[in-house]
C-alpha cells in the first residue's frame, strides 16, 4: 500500500495501522507484545513500560502521528481550519470564536456575553491549568467506536469544552441553543511528538502501540499537544454523511 505523506513530505504514522508502523518500531513494539503476559488485552495499561517511552519517540523522530481532535464546527470554522490549522485553547481563540458566531447572527448579544463571562478560560477560573494552550487529540480513530461516551459532548455541543463545560448538563436554556450550532467534526491532524513543547500522551504511545499490537482495538491515548498545527498537517474534516465519519457507528449525525 502507498504510505501517506504530510505536505512537508514526512512519513505519518497511523496506530489504527500498523502498515504504516517503521520497521524498527515494529520490531520492537511486536517484542513486547510478545513477551507480555496477560490474562485480557485491556491490561495492556497495566504494564511497565516507562523505560520504553522515550525509545519510541525517537523511533518515531522525523514522522508525524495521526491523530484525531473531535468537536462540533461551523461552516465558517472548518473553513478556518483548512485555512490556518488548529489552534491551543486561550482566551482569543474563545473570544473568536464567539465574536464570529455571533456578527453571522448565531448568537444573540446576551448569549455571546454569557458564554464568554462563563468560559473554562476566563480570568479567575480554576480548571484552565487543565485545558488553555494546548490542543487536545487522541490517537486511535477507530478507539472512537468502542467509547461514543469519550467524545459525545464534544460532538454535541458547540464551542468546545471551554465554551460548553458551564452549559452542558442543563436541559433548556443555552445548552438547548449550542446543541443546535454547527455540525459534528472529527478533524484528523497530523501531530511532531519532537517538536518544541512539553507534549503530554495519557497513558502513553507506547502503551498505545502495544495495545493494538496485542490485538485490542480501543488501545487509545489522549495527546495535550502544546503546539498549534499548521494547515499542513490537517489531513481533513469530516461530518456526518461523509465515509470517514460515518464509518465509526454511534456517533451523532446532527
Amino acid at each position: 500500500m502507498t504510505l501517506a505523506h504530510a505536505a512537508d513530505g514526512r512519513p505519518v504514522v497511523d496506530v489504527d495501522n500498523p502498515a504504516t508502523w517503521p520497521r524498527s518500531l515494529a520490531d520492537l513494539i511486536y517484542t513486547i507484545a510478545d513477551e507480555a503476559d496477560l490474562d485480557e488485552p485491556d491490561l495492556y495499561v497495566d504494564l511497565e513500560l516507562t523505560d520504553r517511552e522515550e525509545q519510541v519517540r525517537d523511533l518515531l523522530h522525523g514522522r508525524l502521528l495521526r491523530a484525531q481532535h473531535a468537536t462540533r464546527l461551523l461552516d465558517h470554522e472548518a473553513d478556518a481550519i483548512r485555512a490556518h490549522g488548529l489552534r491551543p485553547l486561550d482566551a482569543a481563540l474563545v473570544d473568536d470564536r464567539l465574536e464570529q458566531a455571533h456578527e453571522r447572527g448565531y448568537l444573540s448579544d446576551a448569549e455571546q456575553e454569557v458564554l464568554r463571562s462563563q468560559s473554562m478560560v476566563v480570568a479567575g477560573r480554576q480548571r484552565v491549568a487543565s485545558r488553555e494552550d494546548q490542543v487536545c487529540l487522541t490517537l486511535s480513530a477507530e478507539a472512537t467506536s468502542h467509547d461514543i461516551n469519550g467524545v459525545w459532548r464534544l460532538l454535541s455541543f458547540w464551542g468546545g469544552e471551554a465554551i460548553y463545560w458551564q452549559h452542558c448538563d442543563d436541559a433548556d436554556g443555552i445548552a438547548q441553543r449550542l446543541r443546535c450550532l454547527g455540525r459534528p467534526a472529527l478533524v484528523t491532524a497530523y501531530v511532531d511528538l519532537a517538536s518544541p513543547g512539553r507534549h503530554l500522551v495519557f497513558k502513553s504511545v507506547v502503551h498505545t502501540f502495544v495495545g493494538k499490537a496485542i490485538g485490542y482495538a480501543p488501545a487509545n491515548a489522549d495527546v495535550l499537544y502544546r503546539n498549534a498545527i499548521p494547515p499542513q498537517h490537517i489531513e481533513s474534516i469530516a461530518f456526518p454523511g461523509d465515509p470517514a465519519y460515518d464509518r465509526l457507528p454511534g456517533l451523532p449525525t446532527a
